[in-house]
């Protein structure tokens, strides 16, 4: 089954026509009208529209007359599952307009063919978004395919192609970024330089004339002024449609507008308000249009969400207080709310509303300090700081403005390098933290991850840190702020990460749905770096190095990481990549290393990064030399336990444990931290079997074996030293607890077999025919065979591949 659901305009039928066009097997086509939301008369067009088989197909002549629609439903799939039984080509029945069908799509004869279709008769149904829903359960089992608006909205190329098509000049990626790929939007683009010389009417002129004349006209004024005066607002919930509308049933008005397609479509997570969301190329034609009616009106509105949304969505509403004019009302939410923007990747917005104030506003230090906060975090740190230096000068050395004193407290934590300096800041706001009217409510949380950030930036009280991001993590869950949540929860793992406690960091991450799955989340500076980074250092010490390169390729595609991460995902990047022994990835690795400073930068060692990062790279390629005169170099690597972790495990490879013993020493004070203590032990693990002194090297292996199955700390054990690798295979002859840790370590750098790896001989053969589209009878037969056997085989793929149905199974086909 295939189910194409997207609102008007995407091309669902033109696209499934074309397709049908091409098709060698016969294709029955039901267009359904507005009176056809009676499961009897859905049944008699389907049976009409299979009888138009007749002359596609001779082996379906004579069981297709016999069909009669005056049977009843239970009578008539009988027939149809007989009929498309026996013949040798699969037949495929569209239902066309399902929506109106009214969800119906589940009753009489259509209902039946839903649940359990015969082996030769495919469904494909077209409709606006409510059909999905009726076909949720074949959807989520995998026996429905789903293609939504995204999967027809145009590509660059196919956007590309039209537009040459019809000889047009304008820029694809101009017109795809403008259309966001709506089919309709795109062609209108493309015909818009065919009118004839002088029509004059430009794109959006012509996209206007369409949403007025074949959408809004075709709705009656009730709706269509409904539309109008939503659309002011391209997100938006019941509450803020009925504010204004000024409609009490604004939330029926809308669920009837998703359920007829008209370009709306609602979200609602378990336990959440619905939103609903404008497609914003049809909300702003209809904004064009109040515009043109009645000016005056929607400036009225967009004051009116400003006010609505101040409390909840503060860069919507300054958006919205900026359309209106209200340049002081925007000004005000932008001081009460301007940390919580930045922390919630609004930097750039920020900087960008900073600038389009008025003079009086822009140049008040307020506004000049939130705006070198936030040029800050987007990586603009010199301009940053010499704009801090420039409010500083010029603030009297007296009481100054209490206003200015309360986001210039906060600014120091931003924009301060030196540790000193730093520290003196983080006192004073831990300071103000408890005084009456200061940092309150979100501003608060706020204050507090960027305090702990803070802490880990420049390892001023890193004890404190997990503490502080706990506590803003529970504040903004208790505020039901999911995303500031997810990114405290991810920052509170990056720390415990940093520190060595991987068990702990696991279950923090655990408790955060966005980032376990690979087609996550939002990844933003500080919620998505964070989490993604912590994924990938899971995956790291793990020896998981293929997961580790995804997770921090991921992160940096994404966009520039917050401090500390954006130099530190890049080595951490080069680490997994060597430790992956992958040279495409190394290249790649090699390449992203360019980005990272040379010289010490927002108060981080960056050149000890990078070298470390060039050190693993230099060292798998074969040139340990190289790698060696790097760690040359950094022969202490102060407070930075895992770079100091990096370098010995380099120079325990090159046959010298000694000396990373040695090097691990002078980090006597994070011999706490679990990745270190499994290092030096290692290390003097090798020492002392160097030395002939075989038990205690097998204590001290035992040791480091203790802390690393516990933290699930694989990596320093399968890094391609094969003097380890030797002492591993001789412990396990010895009295352990750790065997089944160990024979994992020793046989994670071997080849993987892949996902067949599990399946015996003749399950393999098994599944191979399950990619292919033969039945389990043919399965069988070409086995030769009973369908039971196949169908037993079959079980066991699918317990071993962790998979519920045949298309899962092959979706990960090899």
């Amino acid at each position: 089954m295939t189910v194409i659901s997207a609102p008007s305009g995407h091309g669902k039928t033109r696209a499934a026509a074309e397709w049908a066009r091409h098709q060698p097997r016969p294709v029955a086509w039901l267009c359904l009208g507005p009176a056809d939301d009676e499961p009897a008369a859905l049944t008699s067009g389907v049976i009409t529209a299979l009888r138009g088989l007749f002359h596609a197909d001779d082996d379906l002549r004579e069981a297709l007359g016999e069909l009669d629609p005056a049977s009843d439903a239970n009578t008539l799939y009988d027939q149809v599952c007989r009929t498309f039984e026996q013949p040798a080509s699969v037949s495929v029945l569209v239902i066309d307009d399902a929506q109106r069908a009214a969800g119906q799509l589940r009753a009489g004869l259509l209902g039946m063919l839903v649940d359990d279709a015969p082996e030769h008769l495919r469904l494909v149904f077209l409709g606006t978004t409510p059909i999905e829903a009726w076909l949720a359960k074949q959807i989520l089992e995998g026996s429905a395919v789903h293609l939504s608006a995204a999967d027809l909205a145009f590509d660059r190329s196919e956007t590309e192609g039209l537009l040459k098509r019809f000889g047009n000049s304008l820029d694809s990626r101009e017109v795809l970024e403008s259309t966001q790929g709506w089919p309709i939007a795109v062609q209108t683009a493309a015909l818009a330089s065919q009118r004839p010389p002088g029509a004059g009417d430009s794109l959006e002129d012509l996209l206007r004339s369409y949403v007025q004349t074949q959408i809004l006209d075709g709705l009656g004024e009730s709706l269509a002024v409904f539309i109008l005066t939503t659309t002011a607002c391209t997100e938006l919930t019941a509450e803020l449609a009925t504010a204004l509308s000024g409609r009490d049933d604004a939330a029926a008005v809308l669920d009837e507008l998703v359920d007829r397609g008209i370009f709306l479509s609602r979200h609602c997570e378990s336990g959440e308000t619905p939103t609903y969301r404008w497609h914003p190329i049809f909300a702003r034609q209809c904004t064009q249009i109040l515009r043109r009616q009645d000016p005056t009106a929607l400036n009225l509105l967009h004051l009116r969400a400003g006010e609505q949304l101040s409390s909840t969505n503060p860069l919507s509403a300054l958006r919205h207080f900026q359309a209106a004019q209200d340049h002081d009302r925007a000004h005000q939410v932008l001081v009460a709310n301007w940390l919580e923007l930045i922390i919630g990747d609004h930097a750039r917005q920020v900087a960008t509303f900073c600038a389009g104030l008025p003079q009086r506003l822009s140049g008040a230090a307020t506004t000049q300090l939130i705006l070198a906060c936030a040029e800050d975090v987007m990586g603009e740190h010199q301009v940053a700081r010499t704009r801090f230096r420039k409010v500083l000068d010029s603030l009297p050395d007296d009481a100054t403005d209490e206003g200015v004193e309360s986001v210039l407290r906060v600014a120091r934590l931003f924009l301060t390098d030196d540790p000193r300096a730093a520290l003196t800041a983080a006192r004073d706001v831990h300071a103000r933290l408890s005084v009456s009217g200061e940092f309150e409510g979100r501003e608060r949380v706020g204050v507090l991850f960027l305090l702990a950030w803070t802490e880990l930036r420049l390892r001023l009280h890193p004890e404190s840190a997990p503490e502080i991001m706990s506590a803003a993590a529970r504040e903004w869950g208790a505020m039901g702020e999911a995303q500031l949540e997810r990114s405290a929860l991810g920052s509170l793992a990056m720390v415990d990460l940093w520190d060595g406690r991987n068990a702990r960091a696991r279950r923090i991450l655990s408790e955060v749905d966005a980032p376990l799955q690979a087609s996550t989340s939002i990844w933003t500076h500080y919620e998505g770096s964070a989490l993604g980074t912590a994924m990938g250092l899971l995956a790291y010490w793990s020896a998981d190095f293929e997961s580790a390169t995804e997770w921090f390729g991921r992160v940096i595609e994404a966009g520039d990481a917050p401090v500390p991460l954006g130099g530190a995902v890049r080595t951490f990047l080069a680490f997994s990549a060597a430790g992956a022994r992958d040279p495409a990835l190394c290249r790649r690795a090699a390449l992203e290393l360019e980005a990272v400073s040379r010289e010490e930068a927002q108060g981080v060692q960056w050149p000890i990064f990078r070298d470390a990062a060039q050190a693993v790279l230099e060292e798998v390629a074969g040139h340990r030399p190289r790698a060696l005169a790097l760690v040359e170099r950094h022969p202490d690597a102060a407070d930075l336990p895992m770079i100091g972790v990096v370098l010995a495990g380099i120079l325990r490879r090159a046959g010298d444990p000694a000396r990373a013993f040695r090097l691990l020493s002078r980090h006597r004070a994070f011999m706490g931290i679990s990745y270190v203590a499994i290092s030096a032990r290692i290390s003097a693990a090798l020492v002392h079997r160097m030395r002939g002194e075989p038990d205690v090297a097998h204590e001290y292996c035992e040791y480091a074996l203790d802390i690393a199955e516990r933290e699930d700390i694989r990596q320093p054990f399968c890094d391609g030293d094969l003097n380890l690798r030797l002492l591993l295979t001789d412990h396990l002859t010895r009295r352990t607890s750790h065997e089944a840790f160990i024979a994992s370590a020793l046989t994670a750098e071997q080849s993987r077999r892949g996902v067949l790896a599990a399946l015996s001989g003749r399950e393999v053969e098994v599944y191979r025919l399950l990619q292919t589209s033969k039945t389990i009878q043919e399965i069988a037969d070409a086995l030769m065979v009973s369908v039971n056997t196949v169908k037993t085989h079959q079980r066991a793929i699918h317990r071993k591949l962790g998979v519920r149905t045949r298309r899962e199974a092959q979706q990960l086909a090899p």
